[in-house]
């Protein structure tokens, strides 16, 4: 059992559906948002152990999502989702300090995996 949070920001809303579904499954308390600026806000009002973000976004994407939630928070363990692995995007996410990233499509299994790497516990 855990009571960790995690903060999933991605603007498919059957994707938060599902990843919400899966997590709350594993005890974890999870809140979603649909684009980069709700996910900024949730962050500083939910204070999540860990952040599940899409790297493409409309709005705002990933990247600059990310950059404005480590003003405020730089421990926040975060996981990228991304459909497609630009090395530039990559770059710039290392460089913010990301823990784990996935390439889209992905299984449950993957998932709770890189979370549980993330966490630094197997699963």
């Amino acid at each position: 059992m855990t009571n960790r949070k995690i903060l999933i920001i991605d603007d498919e809303n059957d994707l938060l559906d599902l990843f919400k579904k899966l997590l709350e499954q594993q005890s974890y308390q999870v809140f979603c948002a649909s684009n980069g600026p709700d996910g900024i806000l949730l962050n500083k009002q939910k204070n999540p152990d860990l952040i599940i973000l899409d790297m493409h976004m409309p709005e705002m994407d990933g990247i600059e999502t990310l950059r404005n939630i480590r003003k405020t928070d730089e421990k926040v363990i975060v996981v990228i989702l991304t459909g497609y692995a630009c090395p530039d995007t990559i770059r710039d996410a290392v460089d913010l300090n990301v823990s784990e990233y996935l390439s889209k499509p992905f299984g449950n299994s993957e998932l709770l995996n890189v979370i549980g790497k993330a966490f630094g516990f197997n699963i």
